[in-house]
């Protein structure tokens, strides 16, 4: 499988960045901007199927955003199980939007199913702003109640294996991550069957 570090992950700051900001924009505009875009007579398209990624993080405690750290030097205290449901969602044929871009809608159901150890907690919604590019990567946005969101980045994903790797962190500003708050580890993904793609 390939592997993806955690300071390759550090490197999404521009994510980061675009996913952080378009969630403050919604914020203080109240979220009005709800109104459906209108979509175009097209056939039906294919669709990346449910997935359940049953992980096992570990929280990172000397991670060193100032140089690209190999994995086998970052220093875990803890480890925590941890499991994350996508639900099925027509393949992306268009560039995600832009941080001036509304947000667009999310089904429910996706977010975090279990966190027994709760180290995902002060969340003050469900999530707010997804874009799942799968098999390449996924990226998760969550309000939480102190005025940070919480950031998760699904990538090193090998559909042949069932694997992938989550890195999970709090963005304090547009740009600054919470270096206390940094979990990494590998899930397996289960598929669950849905609509053949073409």
């Amino acid at each position: 499988m390939p592997t993806v570090s955690i300071a390759r992950n550090l490197k999404f700051r521009a994510t980061a960045i675009r996913l952080i900001a378009a969630l403050a924009a919604a914020t203080l505009a109240g979220c009005a901007n709800s109104s459906p875009a209108q979509v175009a007579s097209t056939p039906k398209p294919a669709m990346l199927p449910a997935r359940t990624l049953a992980c096992t993080l570990g929280h990172a405690i000397n991670v060193d955003a100032t140089r690209d750290q190999r994995d086998d030097e970052v220093i875990y205290d803890s480890y925590h199980p941890f499991t994350v449901f996508l639900p099925a969602i027509p393949v992306r044929t268009t560039p995600p939007p832009d941080a001036t871009d509304p947000a667009e809608p999310v089904n429910p159901k996706t977010g975090i199913v279990s966190d027994p150890d709760g180290i995902a907690a002060n969340l003050a919604g469900p999530v707010n702003r997804v874009v799942d590019l799968w098999p390449d990567r996924v990226e998760l946005v969550m309000p939480m109640t102190t005025r940070q969101a919480k950031l998760l980045i699904i990538n090193g994903i090998d559909e042949a294996t069932g694997k992938a790797r989550l890195f999970m962190t709090d963005a304090k500003d547009l740009a600054t991550f919470d270096m206390e708050r940094i979990y990494s580890g590998d899930c397996k993904v289960a598929i669950q069957p849905t609509i053949p793609r073409g």
